[in-house]
């Protein structure tokens, strides 16, 4: 038995290296989910077998870390098939409704079409033009966003490019990463305010860092991180432009 318990850890710790090395940037990495939609098998033999489309992620100190080092940067791969509310959510560890969900961070689409993509924390809001995400749904796009409250920077990113960026709300000193909210992914959080909704569609390789990766490290994960088509999946399932 002892034999066995050894061998089922080593297979564990090699598979957990071998995903860590696809990572094509390490320093600062705190979360990262290759996949967020997963099948899940009825074990019973009925075959009611299940999908994923949410992950929540208990709090811990790694995710709150950027208390210290006053930066972030979020990214991942998104194909939504549609904006089925006014402010479908990305990635959720706290937003801008008091009293249980103002602060963290939070990463929405917007189905108004002005903002694509918007990012909250408490009074502080930046957020894109239109035109990135609602007019080409069914399609991968590579979205992210990177933040550095010290030097006053934010900056949003698109297939790796650099995007207009505005603060739309508050100061850079309204922003608290040190919220002990859970973290979710594809899903608000429960104390959010009722406008948010689950996002609607496929997401790949979520990372989250505690530092303001730059431009050349974003497009870095831009171009080794592209999802690759499945057998089952849509015929819009693949980056735009391939």
């Amino acid at each position: 038995m002892k034999h066995f318990s050894k061998t089922i850890a080593l297979i564990f710790l090699f598979v957990a290296t071998s995903i860590f090395a696809g990572v094509p940037v390490k320093n600062g990495l705190v979360l990262f989910f290759p996949t967020v939609d997963m099948r899940v098998r009825d074990a019973s033999g009925s075959k009611n077998n299940g999908q994923t489309s949410t992950i929540t992620v208990s709090n811990s100190p790694s995710l709150v870390s950027m208390a210290q080092t006053h930066q972030l940067t979020y990214a991942a791969w998104i194909n939504p098939a549609s904006i089925p509310s006014e402010f479908p959510v990305l990635l959720s560890k706290g937003g801008n409704e008091p009293p249980d969900d103002f602060g963290g961070y939070e990463f929405i689409l917007n189905a108004h079409g002005d903002h694509d993509l918007m990012f909250e924390s408490g009074y502080f809001a930046a957020n894109t033009g239109g035109g990135l995400i609602n007019t080409n749904l069914g399609q991968w796009i590579h979205v992210a966003f990177t933040i550095d409250l010290d030097a006053q920077t934010v900056q949003f990113y698109v297939n790796g490019q650099p995007v207009d960026t505005s603060v739309a709300g508050g100061t850079f000193t309204d922003v608290n990463f040190d919220l002990p909210n859970n973290l979710y992914v594809g899903a608000p959080d429960p104390a959010a305010n009722a406008n948010r909704a689950g996002f609607d569609g496929p997401m790949r390789e979520v990372m989250l860092f505690n530092r303001a990766l730059s431009t050349n490290e974003i497009q870095t994960i831009f171009m080794k991180t592209t999802p690759k088509t499945g057998r089952n999946q849509g015929e819009g399932d693949h980056p735009p432009g391939n």
